[in-house]
C-alpha cells in the first residue's frame, strides 16, 4: 500500500497551527493606514480646543470612517462563521438535550434568540386533502386504545410503569412484571436483607364467603390442610392470619391444589362454636361471619370449585335435617380479584418507609396510632407477632409527597436500642372498613386527579411545601398484614431435632425475610405505588419474588410444589421454550443429552423416582421426550415397530378364531393375563408431599423403626389420625402404597464448591466400608471448608488429581430431582431445593442411625442435567 499523498511545501501535516493562526485572522480588524509619521510633536493647551464646531455632520463623519465601519462589520462577520460551536454546544454537559439541534425551547431562555438565527428556516409542509367523510368521528380515544390490548390478558393498575422498567409477559391471565431491564439482581438481594423492596401482588386472587361461622368452618375442614387448625379461635377472630394448603374435597393427603391464605374478619359480638362440636346443628349464638382466601392466580380457578363443591357437600349433610333454621342458612361466595389490590414490601426498613410514607387520620382507631408510633422504632418486621393484622385509616398519599422516611429515634447522635414490641393480635387492631363493599365502592376512583394536587400545591406560598388534608380529600382503609418468608417448618421450635439426630440440619441455614402485605381498595395502587417508590425502595417482578423464597429456603409457587397441577403446567411450559433453544442451537455447541445419558433434560420423572413407572428407555430415568435424542445414538428417539401388549391382545380378540387358537397361537398369553390381572389387583400408587412442622419428628420415628413395614404403618397412623380429627373418612389406599407415593421436599447443600442447576438428579450412596468412612470424612471436611470439592466416587482430589466418574450413575439409584438450583448469595455457595422418595429417605436415615454418623448426615450424589459426574451433598428435611 502506497504512503499518503505528500503535503506541499510549505504546508505542515498539523492542523492545529493552521486552526489557530485562521482564529487569529478571524478575530483581527484592519486598521487603515496614516502615512509617514511627521517629526514634529503636537502640543494641546488649556485653549487648543476653542473654536471647534457645536455639532458635526453625521453623513460627512460617516464618510470619513467609511473603513473603520467596515473593517468592523468584516470583522464581525469573520468571527461568526468561524465558531465551530452552536449555542446548545456552548452549554455544560448537564444542560444539554438531544433536541437542543432543532427545538428552541430546550436551550435557556437567555439564549434563544441566538440559537433561533443558528437554525435553518422551518419548511412548511404541503397540506393535503383530506379525504372525503372522513373525520374524528370514527377515532378512539387512549383509554379504549389500552383497554383493546387487554382482551387476552389483565393489566395490573401498576401496568404502564412497569412496562417502561421491567421486562413483561403473560402469565396465568395477567400482563406481569419478571423482572427490572437493569443489572439489579444482587442489589434486589440486598434491598431484601438489608433495606426494603416493593412489588406489586395484586394479581393475586381473593375469594369472598359469608354465612355462619360454623358452616364456614365445616366447609374449609373438607378441603384445607387438617394439620392447620384454620377454624380455631387463634385466627378466627381475626387478628392474625392463617396459611395453609387447599386440597380437594376429603382427599387429604393426595389431589393437593396449592397454597392459600385466610383472613377472618374481626368480629367482638360473635361466638365461637365448641372446638369438640361433631354435629352441624347452629347455636343461638351462631353468627354470620366473613372470610377471605387469597391464593396463586394460578390456582384460583381450582380453588373456587374446591370451595364450591365442598359447601355443596355440607348442604347435603345440612337438608338431611330438620332444623329449619339451619335449612334457611347460606354461604354467599364471591370474586374479589377486581376489588383488593395488595403490595408485598420486604425488608428491614419496610417499617420506616412505610410509617414516612402513609399518615394516619384523626378518624384512626386509639389502639391503632399506638401501634403506628411504635413500629418506626423497630428494626425489622421480625418483632412482630408472625402473621399479625392491622387495619389502618391514611390520607391520599398524594398529599404527603414527596415522603421522608422515618428514623428510628436517637440520643446524643447514637440510636436507641429498639423497644421489645409488647402489643399482641387483638381484633381492636385489626378492624377495618376494607371489609364493607360500600365503602370499597364509595372510594373505587380518586375525588382529585394528579394535576388537581398540583395546581394545590403550586399556590403554596412555600414551594415543596406538603398539603394539608380538607374536608373533601380522599381516606383510604388498609389493611398490613405481617408477611414471612421461610418454611412451615421453622416455625415450630419444640419439635427441634437435636445434633445426633437423624434429622438435624446444619446451623448455617437462611434466616427467614419479614416485611408487609399492604391490602388496599381497587383504583388506588398508583397513589400509593408512586409514593412508595419514591423512598428509596426497589421494586421487583417475579425473579426477585422468586428469589427471595430461594433465599430463605421456602418453596416457590408453583416451580417447588411437585404434584400439583400447577407445577406440571409451569415446567411444561418451560420445557418446550428450552426445547425449542436447544433446537436451534447448532449440535456442535449445545449438551448432547442423549450421549450422556439423558433422555429427557426438559421436566423430571417422579413416575421413575417413586417406582411408578418402571420402563427401560436408557439413561437416568427422564421420561423420553423427544429432540434430545439424535446426538446420542442409542436409539432412543426411534418409534418402535412392535405394538404394546394391550393392542396386541385386542387384535387377537377381534381375529382370532376362539380361546383355544388363541392359546395355541400364543401360549405364554395365559401367563401374561395372569400377572396382568396381578398387576391389577394391587394398589394404585399416588404421588402425593409429606410436609408440616413436625415431618422431622415423624421421619425420626419411621427411621427408627427395624422394618419398611413398620415405618408404613406409623405414617399411615399419622394421615389417618389428622383426617379422622377433621371428620373425613378412612383412607382407601394401603399403608405400601401410601407409603411408596410420599414425597418429601429438601434442601440441598453441596459439599465444597459446585452449584446445583434446575431438574439435577439426586442419586442415593451406594459406597460402603472403608469408601464410605473416606468418603464422610472428605466430605466433612469440605462442609466445614478444609476442602474444596468432593466427587461422588472411590478416587476423591483436587484439580488435577481428581478422578471423576466416567459413566452417569446406575438410574435404579435415583431418589429424587432439583428443583430451584443456584448460587446462594446468602450462603455464598450452591444450593437447591427440591423433593426425594420417603421411601429412599427413610432407608438413607436409618442407615445413618445404625452406623452412628450424626454430621453430615443423609449424604448423597447430585448430578446435573448438563453433564456426568457426580458431588457430594447433604440433605435436610425442608418444608412447604
Amino acid at each position: 500500500m502506497t504512503g499518503k499523498r505528500p503535503a506541499p511545501s510549505g504546508e505542515s501535516r498539523d492542523s492545529k497551527p493552521h486552526k489557530r493562526q485562521k482564529t487569529r485572522d478571524a478575530r483581527t480588524i484592519a486598521v487603515q493606514g496614516t502615512g509617514p509619521c511627521r517629526s514634529e510633536t503636537i502640543k494641546f493647551t488649556a485653549d487648543s480646543l476653542t473654536g471647534l464646531p457645536g455639532s458635526i455632520d453625521v453623513e460627512k463623519f460617516a464618510e470619513a470612517r467609511t473603513f473603520e465601519i467596515g473593517a468592523m462589520q468584516t470583522a464581525m462577520q469573520n468571527t461568526r462563521d468561524d465558531s465551530s460551536k452552536r449555542v446548545f454546544q456552548t452549554l455544560p454537559r448537564h444542560l444539554r438535550r438531544r433536541t437542543a439541534s432543532h427545538d428552541v425551547r430546550r436551550v435557556p431562555l437567555r439564549l434563544r434568540v441566538k440559537a433561533r438565527a443558528e437554525m435553518d428556516p422551518v419548511k412548511k409542509k404541503k397540506k393535503l386533502k383530506a379525504l372525503a367523510k372522513r373525520g374524528k368521528g370514527g377515532d378512539i380515544g387512549r383509554t379504549e386504545k389500552l383497554k383493546k390490548r387487554q382482551r387476552e390478558k389483565t393489566w395490573l393498575e401498576t401496568h404502564i410503569w412497569h412496562a417502561k422498567r421491567m421486562k413483561m409477559e403473560n402469565l396465568w391471565g395477567y400482563r406481569l412484571a419478571l423482572h427490572p431491564t437493569e443489572k439489579s439482581f444482587r442489589p434486589s438481594h440486598r434491598a431484601a436483607v438489608h433495606g426494603s423492596i416493593l412489588q406489586d401482588v395484586s394479581y393475586f386472587g381473593t375469594l369472598e364467603m359469608k354465612g355462619p361461622i360454623t358452616l364456614l368452618k365445616k366447609v374449609l375442614s373438607l378441603c384445607c390442610d387438617p394439620q392447620v387448625p384454620c377454624g380455631s379461635s387463634r385466627y378466627t377472630f381475626g387478628g392474625r392470619l392463617c396459611d395453609t394448603h387447599i386440597y380437594q374435597v376429603g382427599a387429604y393427603p393426595f389431589d393437593i391444589i396449592g397454597p392459600c391464605a385466610l383472613l377472618w374478619k374481626p368480629d367482638d359480638t360473635s361466638t365461637l362454636a365448641p372446638s369438640g362440636e361433631t354435629t352441624i346443628a347452629p347455636s343461638k349464638s351462631d353468627s354470620h361471619r366473613v372470610v377471605w382466601l387469597r391464593c396463586h392466580p394460578g390456582i384460583f380457578d381450582a380453588m373456587h370449585r374446591a370451595i364450591v363443591e365442598s359447601a355443596t357437600t355440607i348442604f347435603q349433610k345440612v337438608s338431611s335435617q330438620t332444623s329449619q333454621s339451619y335449612q334457611e342458612s347460606e354461604i354467599e361466595i364471591a370474586d374479589l380479584r377486581k376489588e383488593i389490590n395488595a403490595f408485598e414490601i420486604i425488608g428491614p426498613k419496610a417499617n420506616q418507609v412505610l410509617a414516612g410514607a402513609l399518615k394516619l387520620t384523626k378518624e384512626a382507631e386509639l389502639a391503632s396510632r399506638k401501634v403506628w408510633r411504635t413500629l418506626k422504632d423497630l428494626r425489622s418486621t421480625a418483632s412482630v407477632p408472625r402473621g399479625m393484622v392491622l387495619g389502618l385509616k391514611v390520607h391520599d398519599p398524594r398529599l404527603s409527597f414527596p415522603p421522608v422516611n422515618e428514623k428510628p429515634s436517637e440520643k446524643n447522635d447514637h440510636p436507641i436500642p429498639a423497644p421489645a414490641f409488647t402489643i399482641s393480635p387483638s381484633p381492636d387492631i385489626s378492624k377495618s372498613r376494607l371489609w364493607d363493599e360500600a365503602v370499597r365502592d364509595a372510594v373505587r376512583k380518586p375525588k382529585y386527579k394528579k394535576k388537581d394536587l398540583d395546581h394545590r400545591r403550586s399556590k403554596n406560598l412555600v414551594p415543596g411545601t406538603r398539603l394539608r388534608p380538607i374536608q373533601d380529600d380522599n381516606r383510604v382503609d388498609i389493611i398490613l398484614i405481617q408477611r414471612t418468608i421461610s418454611p412451615s417448618a421453622m416455625v415450630s421450635t419444640a419439635t427441634k431435632p437435636h445434633k445426633g439426630s437423624a434429622s438435624y440440619s446444619s446451623p448455617n441455614s437462611q434466616p427467614p425475610l419479614h416485611g408487609w402485605t399492604i391490602l388496599l381498595p381497587a383504583g388506588w395502587s398508583m397513589p400509593f405505588f408512586s409514593t412508595l417508590t419514591h423512598t428509596g425502595t426497589r421494586v421487583g417482578g417475579i425473579r426477585e419474588h422468586q428469589t427471595q423464597h430461594f433465599e430463605a429456603s421456602a418453596p416457590h409457587f408453583p416451580r417447588d410444589y411437585v404434584t400439583t397441577l400447577a407445577y406440571e403446567a409451569f415446567w411444561t411450559k418451560r420445557g418446550e421454550e428450552e426445547k425449542a433453544k436447544w433446537e436451534r442451537t447448532p449440535k456442535a455447541k449445545r449438551v448432547p443429552y442423549g450421549a450422556i445419558g439423558i433422555r429427557s433434560p426438559w421436566r423430571a420423572d417422579w413416575e421413575v423416582v417413586l417406582g411408578i413407572d418402571t420402563s427401560d428407555g436408557g439413561g437416568d430415568g427422564h421420561r423420553g421426550g423427544g429432540g434430545a435424542g439424535g446426538d446420542g445414538g442409542d436409539g432412543e428417539g426411534l418409534i418402535p415397530t412392535q405394538p404394546p401388549q394391550a393392542m396386541e391382545d385386542i387384535l387377537h380378540a377381534m381375529l382370532g378364531d376362539g380361546e383355544s387358537n388363541d392359546q395355541e397361537e400364543h401360549p405364554g398369553s395365559e401367563e401374561q393375563t395372569t400377572k396382568r390381572e396381578t398387576e391389577q389387583s394391587e394398589p394404585i400408587v399416588r404421588p402425593w408431599l409429606l410436609h408440616g412442622h413436625d415431618v422431622q419428628t415423624l421421619l425420626d420415628d419411621m427411621a427408627r423403626t427395624e422394618t419398611a413395614e413398620e415405618s408404613a404403618a406409623i405414617l399411615f397412623k399419622r394421615v389417618s389420625t389428622l383426617r379422622e380429627k377433621k371428620g373425613l373418612e378412612s383412607i382407601s389406599t394401603s399403608p405400601e402404597a401410601l407409603m411408596k407415593g410420599g414425597l418429601v421436599p429438601v434442601r440441598i447443600r453441596i459439599c465444597g464448591r459446585g452449584t446445583p442447576g434446575d431438574l439435577g438428579a439426586i442419586y442415593r450412596n451406594d459406597l460402603t466400608g472403608e469408601d464410605e468412612v473416606k468418603w464422610r470424612e472428605e466430605a466433612s471436611r469440605a462442609m466445614k471448608g478444609k476442602r474444596k470439592e468432593v466427587w461422588a466416587d472411590h478416587g476423591m482430589g483436587d484439580g488435577d488429581d481428581a478422578n471423576p466418574l466416567d459413566a452417569a450413575p446406575d438410574p435404579s439409584s435415583i431418589i429424587g430431582y432439583i428443583t430451584s438450583g443456584h448460587f446462594s448469595l446468602q450462603l455464598g455457595k450452591g444450593y437447591g431445593l427440591g423433593s426425594v422418595s420417603l421411601p429412599q429417605l427413610v432407608e438413607i436415615m436409618r442407615k445413618d442411625m445404625k452406623e452412628g454418623w450424626k454430621y453430615p448426615c443423609k449424604l448423597v450424589k447430585v448430578r446435573s442435567r448438563e453433564g456426568v459426574m457426580c458431588r457430594a451433598a447433604c440433605l435436610e428435611i425442608n418444608s412447604l
